[in-house]
């Protein structure tokens, strides 16, 4: 029989000025001003401005901050699994949304990492796309 109280988390992507409601987390994963638990996420400041200056292809950005995050995971598992803990996270940076057209922006390529750490650890996972303020 399969257990139904497992833990599921539902992981989406906002702006930086996204304001969460009850039962959200919202980490602020970028190099300027993430701390904590959003800090772990955050690209280092050359793969920000590498990016912003045109310096690197998407992909080699998309590979280095993949190699990135699983070194973090080596280094800090139990920080991914506290963030896969919440029934609902938020990942959020400064880019605009661009899901809809580049998807140049590492929150998409986190939410990604993210599902396949849930699933080599059994977390139940749900992307849920770009969210915004209520108005």
């Amino acid at each position: 029989m399969a257990d139904t109280n497992q833990h599921s988390c539902r992981v989406g992507t906002a702006r930086i000025d996204y304001r969460g409601h009850a039962g959200q987390r919202v980490l602020n994963t970028t190099i300027k001003s993430g701390t904590g638990l959003g800090a772990v996420f955050a690209p280092t400041w050359r793969m920000v401005m590498a990016s912003k200056q045109n310096e690197i292809p998407w992909q080699s950005y998309i590979e280095e901050y993949t190699a990135l995050m699983r070194q973090r995971y080596l280094a800090d598992l139990s920080a991914f699994l506290e963030a896969l803990s919440s029934d609902e996270l938020i990942v959020c940076c400064y880019c605009r949304d661009t899901h809809n057209t580049t998807r140049h922006c590492h929150r998409y390529i986190l939410v990604e990492i993210l599902e396949k750490v849930a699933q080599h650890h059994g977390i139940s996972f749900e992307p849920i796309g770009e969210v915004h303020n209520r108005r």
